[in-house]
């Protein structure tokens, strides 16, 4: 019987023109050959099965090629040397593994043998894949050689991790960036490869083959050759979903269809179909986040945008969804499955980590939500209470306009104000916190900044310090609707409002904190949210002065 040659192997493209997805490389070498203009050393860099070892392979056979008088863009990979370089056996192209020939020994040995002519070939080129792996003494040992090597030989070095070459190497080196391959271009070389083999395969089993190689051409065909291996017939899109651990679409929309009905309990049933079928818990995590990120695409680039890589029956299911979600709560469910592939790897409870995800994001409404976190820890800097809660679905409104507060009727006043100056500028604090507690929170933090600097029966004189100029013109432009109802609200009646610049409207210095309010902002919801989102821990409070209720006689010792 007759050794398999695997497919990887089979359909390696041998011309410069077969390469797929990497035209700007292949037409640079393809003008340096063509010119004359061959350099010393050539760095390939880039992810795994993306065509850097052909690429070299090409360009070996391209310089040594023996049915040309020299050397050739176009190769006839018929004659000895262009034979036994696809093969990687040519005496005279020599492919060295830098993670097992990396010291300083081989490099020695190198630089020996390279002094030596080619057995046959034009030119002896050296081939080191993985090149980073290369030591510090082997890269100084190769320095004279690489810049100054006997014109008989070239260097083609191949490296998944540019960035840990030494900068020397790279100076001496011609760098080509090999990209990853679009999925469209590694569906379409699949399809001519089945095509070739004679194997029948559904268009959307190509896809998913395609995309699951997330730019790797040898993945995708690696893929390829096994799923060809696991059936007996036609090749179709379960088969795919069957070896990939990838659960169908259909399972995949019904759970992401509960979370944005805010029904955990469906969203837990889906998940169980979904588990009880045989697919990981990995799987389940990844087709989440890539759903997710498809919603966040259809409500940024539109549903039919190009980004989205579904077929149309998947892109059916998507639009049905996508109304009911709003781009911050997509791209904190991207968040918290991108946390969630992380948590799994190594973890004993994978499936209470996957249900604890999906529950915080179906029952969002008890948690606090992206959107409405900012505004949250501001009130409560600003020394106002966090309001409650209301009881909201994920599809938090996209971009979020708090509405001004309507004004209070003038009858009915925050409380008792003496519109005199001399008594608003002693209580400004206290007022402050009146309003912000009288949901007047979108001014109280522009007032806030201001002194009143004259007040008369409606009418006040605002003072900005030299220092917050920003701050005035918002309070004089687009916040004065909000400013003017505000104080109408303490006033009991209508206010005109004046905005100037003044030194002596300067902020007080903050007080010390002290243990009962150290202890309502560690408690607050937000707070933790916050340091649970990013691992953070509270090392400063500073509670701006305010009059009316005295500070706590309970002080901390600590610096504020």
């Amino acid at each position: 019987m007759a050794e398999y040659l695997v497919l990887a192997r089979k359909y390696r493209s041998s011309t410069f023109q077969e390469v797929v997805g990497q035209g700007h490389i292949a037409t640079t070498l393809v003008n340096a050959v063509r010119t004359g203009r061959i350099a010393q050393a050539y760095l390939f860099t880039g992810t795994r099965g993306v065509g850097k070892t052909t690429m070299a392979r090409i360009l070996a056979k391209a310089l040594n090629c023996q049915a040309s008088d020299g050397p050739t863009a176009e190769p006839c990979n018929t004659c000895d040397a262009c034979a036994a370089i696809g093969r990687g056996d040519d005496m005279d192209v020599i492919e060295i593994d830098g993670a097992s020939n990396r010291g300083i020994d081989e490099i020695r040995e190198l630089r020996s043998n390279a002094s030596l002519r080619p057995a046959r070939c034009r030119y002896k080129v050296y081939y080191i894949d993985e090149v980073h792996m290369l030591t510090k003494e082997a890269f100084n040992a190769l320095l004279k050689t690489l810049e100054e090597p006997p014109p008989h030989v070239k260097f083609i070095f191949a490296t998944t991790e540019a960035e840990k070459i030494p900068a020397t190497i790279l100076s001496r080196c011609q760098r080509f960036d090999f990209r990853n391959i679009a999925t469209a271009d590694i569906a379409a070389h699949l399809k001519a490869i089945c095509a070739a083999e004679g194997i029948g395969i559904s268009d959307d089993a190509i896809f998913r083959v395609a995309k699951a190689a997330a730019g790797s051409m040898r993945d995708g065909v690696s893929l390829l050759d096994q799923l060809i291996s696991s059936s007996q017939g036609a090749l179709t899109e379960s088969d795919v979903l069957a070896v990939l651990g990838t659960p169908p679409d259909e399972q995949i929309a019904a759970l992401v269809g509960a979370i944005a009905e805010s029904d955990p309990a469906a969203a837990l049933e889906a998940l169980d179909a979904i588990l009880a079928a045989g697919f990981p818990l990995e799987g389940v995590a990844a087709a989440m986040a890539d759903q997710f990120r498809n919603v966040m695409l259809a409500l940024t680039c539109g549903a039919d945008s190009r980004l989205i890589e579904l077929n149309d029956s998947a892109r059916g299911s998507l639009k049905a969804v996508v109304s009911r979600f709003t781009v911050p709560s997509s791209v904190y469910a991207v968040s918290v499955c991108e946390k969630l592939m992380g948590s799994l790897r190594g973890s004993s409870s994978g499936r209470a980590l996957v249900e604890a995800s999906i529950v915080r994001l179906a029952a969002s409404d008890q948690f606090v939500d992206p959107i409405s976190l900012t505004r949250r820890l501001e009130q409560l800097a600003g020394g106002s209470p966090a309001p409650a809660r209301k009881k909201k679905a994920l599809n938090l409104p996209d971009r979020p306009a708090p509405a001004a507060a309507p004004a209070p009727p003038a009858d009915h006043p925050l409380g008792t104000v003496r519109w005199e100056t001399a008594w608003l500028a002693e209580r400004w604090e206290d007022l402050m916190n009146r309003l912000a507690r009288g949901g007047f929170g979108a001014a109280v933090g522009l007032l806030r900044a201001a002194r009143p600097l004259e007040a008369s029966a409606g009418r006040i004189r605002l003072g900005y310090g030299d220092d917050q100029e920003p701050i005035r013109r918002r309070a004089a432009g687009p916040e004065i609707d909000n400013i003017t109802r505000a104080l109408a609200a303490l006033a009991g009646g209508q206010v005109q409002c004046e905005f100037a610049t003044t030194e002596s409207a300067r902020p007080a210095p903050p007080r010390v904190v002290t243990s009962a309010q150290r202890k309502t902002v560690m408690d607050d919801p937000a707070v933790r949210t916050v340091m649970e989102m990013f691992g953070g821990v509270v090392e400063n409070i500073i509670v701006k002065p305010m009059t009316g209720d005295g500070p706590s006689d309970d002080r901390e010792d600590s610096e504020p």
